[in-house]
């Protein structure tokens, strides 16, 4: 009998975390056809085909390698000028359930910002960062297997990807 209840238990919480993913998702998909809106998405299949891509670095080589192969999917939702920026803040952040874990909030002029990560066996398996302004809103959302922040923030260096300055400190930590 203890088992029947624990299987149940551990089903619904396998639920609810989907449950949160799909919520996400949704939240996306809310905005996605609002062509004031920009909006990225990128499969994982494409970064499988980064990752194959030959680099004359052998150290990026390495990083694109044991990273971005990882990622499933990376989506990307903004808005400038003309959105109540807090409001949809408040609402993307109530979709966020308590299988993730602030990383890191920054309030900054008129924007707050929030990076939340959901771990699985103490690997990273989703990236959210989520920025409210009076007049600018920002979505991020990176889905893989073991995703390594620390890479992701030297190829967005490197390629000059915006929006993953708040992330400098790693260079510190990683000793650059």
């Amino acid at each position: 009998m203890k088992k029947l209840v624990l299987t149940m238990v551990l089903g619904l919480f396998a639920l609810s975390a989907n449950a949160q993913s799909d919520a996400i998702s949704k939240y996306f998909d809310k905005y996605v056809d609002d062509e004031s809106f920009m909006h990225l998405n990128f499969s994982g299949k494409m970064f499988q085909m980064i990752a194959q891509i030959q680099f004359d670095n052998p150290e990026e080589q390495k990083m694109v390698e044991e990273s971005l192969g990882k990622i499933k999917r990376v989506q990307v939702l903004g808005k400038d000028g003309d959105v109540d920026g807090r409001k949809m803040y408040k609402e993307a952040i109530g979709l966020i359930g308590k299988d993730f874990e602030e990383l890191m909030s920054l309030r900054e002029d008129d924007k707050d910002i929030r990076f939340l990560i959901k771990e699985k066996n103490n690997k990273i398996d989703e990236l959210f960062m989520v920025m409210g302004g009076d007049r600018e809103f920002g979505l991020l959302s990176i889905v893989g297997d073991g995703i390594d922040l620390n890479a992701i923030y030297k190829l967005s260096k490197s390629i000059g990807m915006e929006g993953f300055e708040e992330l400098e400190f790693l260079d510190k930590m990683d000793g650059n």
